[in-house]
């Protein structure tokens, strides 16, 4: 395998990685902090600190990019310090244009230590150090609460999607502005991070949605799109995971669409 280090990494100094075949970018920090496009940027509402506005040093993603090649059907994933990884839509991450939301590494510097993030009960607090995903105008594209990664280690660029888990994937038969097809759409940037379908993803915070059950054969519609919206008025349970979606981040057309989804995928069992 080829490496490709951006700087020299110092002991014990946090690295990101990004991974495309045999080719393996490293940057440590210190790399990130004294590149020329590193910047100040200002957060307001960050997710990470709900209520605050917070003020980091950061690099451009697209900038990370731009010498790493990337097939058009390729998936980009990312992975976190504590194993959590999805794929993330490229077409967002890459974005530069001011019409749409753009991607940030954001750097935590020695001297400025971040604050731990509220803690969900019955867990220690902790920091999204040493990186996180950050976004400008993330109104622009929709940017979901799961496209905020923290706690980041590396990106790679895989297989598509529709090679790496084709249990997931409706049927071919189905147009690509088909409201099945774009549920699913909905389902690979709001769920796909912390579930599986028929047994496949990259992570399993949550209950698989297919196996054995599928939640539209046990939940009415009504109290599915409950759950989605606030899990905790349907059932209460403060060590819960899941947050809900407003609909500023699911509109009720995509919830709609993504519950077609759900439904189509409850017959297309994996067998």
């Amino acid at each position: 395998m080829v490496a490709a280090i951006a700087g020299v990494a110092f002991a014990d100094e946090p690295t990101l990685q990004i991974r495309a075949g045999d080719e393996v970018l490293t940057f440590s920090r210190r790399d990130l902090l004294n590149r020329p496009d590193a910047v100040t940027i200002e957060i307001p509402q960050n997710p990470l600190y709900p209520g605050r506005t917070t003020t980091v040093r950061a690099v451009p993603v697209a900038a990370l990019f731009r010498d790493v090649a990337i097939p058009p059907k390729a998936t980009i994933t990312f992975h976190c310090v504590d194993s959590f990884a999805a794929p993330i839509s490229k077409q967002r991450l890459l974005n530069i244009s001011s019409a749409g939301a753009v991607a940030y590494i954001t750097i935590e510097q020695e001297n400025e230590k971040w604050p731990p993030m509220k803690a969900e009960k019955g867990e220690d607090p902790k920091t999204p150090a040493p990186f996180y995903l950050a976004w400008l105008n993330p109104e622009k594209s929709k940017i979901g609460p799961e496209e905020w990664p923290y706690q980041l280690a590396s990106f790679s660029v895989t297989l598509p999607i529709e090679e790496q888990y084709p249990l997931i994937v409706p049927s071919a038969k189905l147009g690509s502005d088909h409201p099945i097809q774009l549920g699913f759409k909905t389902f690979l940037k709001n769920c796909f991070a912390c579930h599986t379908m028929n047994g496949q993803g990259a992570t399993q915070m949550g209950p698989d949605l297919n196996l054995p059950y599928n939640p539209t054969q046990y939940l009415r519609e009504d109290y599915l799109k409950k759950l989605i919206r606030n899990p905790q008025q349907l059932r209460h349970w403060p060590q819960a995971k899941m947050n809900g979606f407003t609909r500023e981040q699911i509109s009720e057309d995509e919830l709609r669409d993504l519950i077609l989804y759900l439904k189509h995928m409850a017959r297309h069992k994996a067998r």
